[in-house]
């Protein structure tokens, strides 16, 4: 076979399996939905890439064509490119980490799978067939996806992240809802192909697409994704609408028909606004939660500050932005006390218009949008039918409104890309002079090109898959020995060996989790303790020089510090990260926490009392403020203020403070009066045995500890032995 047929091939089958990647659920690997996604993704379209190369070097026909379609996806790279390396964090927007898999090495990739499809299947009919051919592969997959929602609908198969939202094998409703939206609409695309007799199978696909399209309509409902459903009922919407009203040459009675439906669709959607209170629609596990969407609603969420939050950031870098995967920044310096009750690190803004105006400026924004509206133009420009222009103008409706309220997923680039190159291929384009138009000579492609090409792939896959798999893995097996006595620092170091941008925060970051659990732990041997306090600390200074801008490095770190005694490295870390989110309350109550293990109790006060006024219904932050004021000999002056809130002042967590404060007796009522109320709360039961004893009163802690033998006689033989060292006094 010449090398020429084996490029082609290995090309062609390559992008034919990028379609699969969606099934793939990594177990093993760190983020098992995202990350083994990306990297099969990854490796795939570099497979493909190579092999194009080597293609184009030796037939014209397949070097990229000057097309409006071809520039737009170019200068978005290539713009993505520059925002990100005159960022805030190039490096972080270059490489991404596990949790989001993308950055600028996943545009380039998505850059790459469109160049080598649009180049690689060309214009005209014999490109709409390959395209025809690939659409029907991912509608394949589709259909196996949807059938795995809908086993998890029934019962059969657990959903991940939720009690009720589909997930499939996607991982996130929210994912999963986009991509059946999408693939809806290449549903109906590839209907009207059929009918037009485009490919073979006119006979059953006819009927079977239609059923696929009522699946894949249940799934998406049962995602309960608010911005797909939306999406899909804007986009069906636009879709109908468009061919009622310029499908001129197609019948009156199927034009009459599908006006029929779009004065349906309106006349619903009346019904469902006016009624969406009724228990029908409010209970629905289906429509809840689009009924539940209301001004004051959508006031409770995170996107009410963020939104807001994000364009005023964006502003301050309007030409090219801060670079992806730099929003932290943003959200750190300009958090909003009123997200208390929210996720505390938003490394999104949940819109990819927004997130795309911070990442890269209103240049980066365009040149996004531009893909959007360009990819329109040229479908109405083209020679294919009104029915399925309406249905590839549906989709770009449907996911342009889906991008405005969630951030975007390998799971819908991609085949955002794949119909962006579908679009290309209506039109030829012109070749480009510099690429030239004749073949370069076999034997020379054979001899130098080929070679030169596949070291550079083994390379790049080394580089951007395999040690990042490598770290992934490695991470897994560290963490597998948390929890244990067994725990070895050991293997982080070995994970942070591999010394990989995408993984490193994470490793870090899990090794503050491992090692909160590991130092502190007197059943752990020393040795084992202290290697893990010195590799901590060593990662914590490493990871603060890696983003020394970052808040989020110096909370972990500080929280790390405080939890194990280390009050004065705490208090130095925690202040910075004031410095750099001076209003996040859970950073002020840290800090005020780390003050008070060095008896500074006014400067807590302070802090706990700035953390309360700034949100005064944060039940943390009143809590804290009551509990420094309690320290700081004020006790009675907080109760008046808090209205002696039983919640409060007559909780564990008081009850552990007066024990840290030596007032046993206020400690040992308040756990007497909790255990009155819970009996058989073993919990409280312990508390109260361990105060006792630390109070000197061996007797009582005897009798609790005898009551709790009592209640869970499973717990017997340890309370025994804990019972006997107390009355030998050890």
């Amino acid at each position: 076979m010449s090398i020429k047929k084996i490029a082609h091939y290995t090309s062609i089958v390559a992008l034919f399996l990028v379609p699969l990647f969606p099934l793939i659920i990594a177990n093993t690997y760190f983020f098992p939905f995202i990350t083994g996604k990306a990297f099969y993704f990854r490796i795939l379209v570099e497979i493909a890439f190579a092999a194009w190369i080597i293609l184009a070097f030796l037939d014209a026909k397949y070097r990229p064509k000057l097309t409006a379609m071809n520039v737009a996806v170019t200068l978005f790279a290539v713009i993505a490119l520059v925002a990100d390396l005159l960022g805030v964090n190039p490096i972080r927007s270059m490489w991404s980490n596990f949790e989001r898999m993308e950055g600028w090495i996943t545009v380039i990739h998505l850059w790459a799978f469109y160049i080598t499809a649009s180049s690689l299947f060309g214009s005209g009919a014999e490109a709409r067939k390959l395209w025809h051919r690939w659409l029907n592969v991912t509608t394949v997959v589709a259909t196996f996806i949807s059938l795995y929602g809908l086993g998890q609908l029934f019962g059969w198969f657990a959903i991940h992240q939720s009690a009720a939202r589909l997930d499939a094998t996607i991982g996130n409703a929210a994912y999963l809802g986009i991509y059946i939206v999408i693939h809806m609409f290449i549903l109906a695309y590839l209907y009207f192909s059929v009918r037009q007799s485009e490919f073979a199978g006119k006979q059953i696909l006819q009927w079977l697409y239609p059923i696929l399209f009522v699946l894949f309509g249940v799934i998406a409902l049962e995602t309960q994704t608010r911005a797909a459903v939306i999406g899909l009922a804007g986009g069906m919407f636009m879709g109908l609408l468009i061919y009622a009203v310029f499908a001129k040459r197609e019948s009156k009675k199927s034009r009459w028909i599908t006006g029929g439906i779009v004065i349906g669709l309106i006349v619903l959607a009346g019904i469902f606004y006016i009624e969406r209170k009724q228990p029908f629609f409010a209970n629905s596990p289906i429509f809840g939660r689009l009924a539940s969407l209301s001004l004051e609603q959508f006031k409770g969420e995170g996107r009410a500050s963020i939104w807001p939050m994000a364009i005023k950031g964006a502003l301050e870098r309007p030409i090219l932005g801060w670079g992806q995967e730099n929003f932290n920044y943003i959200f750190n310096a300009n958090y909003a006390p009123a997200m208390y009750g929210q996720e505390q690190w938003f490394d999104r803004a949940h819109s990819v218009f927004i997130d795309w105006f911070v990442a890269s400026g209103f240049v980066g924004l365009f040149a996004y949008l531009a893909m959007f509206i360009l990819s329109i133009i040229l479908i109405w420009r083209s020679d294919i039918s009104v029915a399925k222009k309406s249905a590839l103008t549906g989709l770009i409706i449907a996911y342009g409104i889906n991008n405005l309220a969630v951030f975007d997923n390998l799971a819908s680039y991609v085949f955002f890309f794949a119909i962006l190159g579908l679009v290309n291929s209506f039109n030829k384009g012109k070749d480009i002079k510099i690429l030239g138009t004749n073949p370069v000579r076999s034997d020379a492609v054979e001899y130098i090109v080929a070679p030169i090409v596949i070291i550079v792939l083994i390379g790049v896959i080394y580089f951007f898959s395999y040690r990042p798999i490598q770290a992934n893995t490695r991470l897994i097996a560290a963490l597998q020995s948390c929890g244990s006595v067994k725990a070895d620092a050991a293997l982080f170091e070995k994970a942070l060996a591999v010394n990989t941008y995408v993984a490193n925060q994470e490793i870090r970051e899990q090794l503050l989790s491992c090692a909160g659990q590991i130092v502190p732990n007197a059943k752990v041997p020393m040795p084992t303790r202290e290697a893990f306090f010195t590799l901590t600390s060593k990662e914590i200074d490493a990871q603060i020089a890696s983003n020394p801008k970052d808040a989020r490095a110096y909370v972990l770190g500080g929280s790390f510090m405080n939890s194990i005694g280390q009050s004065d490295q705490a208090i130095s870390m925690l202040e910075k990260a004031r410095e750099l989110s001076p209003t996040k309350q859970s950073i002020l109550i840290s800090l005020g926490d780390a003050y008070l293990q060095t008896s500074k109790n006014d400067m807590a006060l302070s802090l706990f009392k700035q953390a309360y006024e700034s949100e005064t219904d944060n039940a943390s932050a009143k809590f804290a403020y009551a509990v420094g004021m309690v320290v700081a000999g004020k006790e009675a002056e907080a109760k008046t203020m808090f209205n002696n809130d039983t919640t409060i002042f007559e909780s564990a967590q008081m009850a552990r403070v007066y024990t840290s404060m030596k007032q046993y007796t206020k400690a040992i009522d308040i756990l007497k009066k909790l255990s009155a109320a819970s009996p058989k709360d073993i919990d409280t039961l312990g508390l109260l045995a361990q105060t006792q004893y630390t109070a000197g009163l061996k007797d009582a802690a005897v009798k609790t500890l005898e009551s709790i033998a009592a209640e869970k006689p499973e717990y017997k033989v340890q309370i025994d032995a804990t019972i006997k060292q107390i009355r030998e006094g050890k």
